[in-house]
């Protein structure tokens, strides 16, 4: 019985952990997505970026922002930890496995593993940068033109390399939709908001000094 009520509550809280994921997993997506938009109103000139980020500090919603950031990548780094192996060992055994199944899925997976850890690290140099140095289209050109350029074009990527999947394996997971055709439409999506946020850096780029 007591062995029995154990497998039952690790069962509910197993349950709970895969809740917590998929909302957090979800809600990163939909603020990546927005992130995107609030960003790509560069296109519409300094002026459009600089009143939109004037909004945000006025009615306080970078730091709304930062805050959200900070509790639901806490809440699904804490969730998604329990499915990556810690030890050498165990890692190495995965891969292996990874080369003998040679499934598309076992390998974004794997891939999605590796792209999020990276952008933990990239996240908190992003948001500290954001939070101090301050949002404007000058500062934010400023900083294109210095080593940060590649540090954006790395994290946009792997960005929406990760949410691509991360949205994929969630929706399939709770069978929401069918494997093949959410492939293609998010594959789909993800090439389009990495040109969005091509075509954003680009114009920040251009811009250089002349702001």
């Amino acid at each position: 019985m007591q062995l029995q009520r154990a497998f039952t509550q690790n069962r509910k809280a197993e349950l709970w952990m895969e809740l917590v994921q998929t909302v957090s997993g979800l809600l990163l997506v939909g603020f990546l997505w927005t992130h995107m938009i609030f960003v790509a109103s560069i296109l519409l000139g300094a002026g459009a970026f600089n009143k939109l980020a004037h909004f945000m500090e006025q009615f306080y919603l970078l730091h709304l922002a930062v805050g959200f950031i900070i509790l639901t990548v806490g809440a699904h780094l804490g969730a998604v930890l329990r499915r990556i192996p810690g030890r050498w060992q165990e890692q190495k055994t995965v891969w292996r496995h990874a080369k003998i199944i040679r499934h598309q899925d076992t390998w974004s997976w794997l891939f999605q593993a590796v792209t999020g850890s990276a952008m933990l690290l990239l996240i908190i140099i992003h948001v500290f940068v954001v939070v101090y140095a301050g949002i404007d289209a000058k500062l934010s050109a400023g900083r294109i033109h210095s080593w940060m350029l590649w540090f954006y074009l790395v994290f946009l990527v792997m960005a929406e390399y990760h949410a691509s999947v991360g949205l994929y394996r969630a929706l399939v997971k709770w069978g929401f939709v069918k494997r093949h055709s959410l492939k293609r439409v998010l594959t789909v999506v993800t090439i389009c908001t990495i040109l969005l946020g091509l075509a954003s850096i680009w114009v920040f780029f251009s811009l250089g000094g002349s702001v």
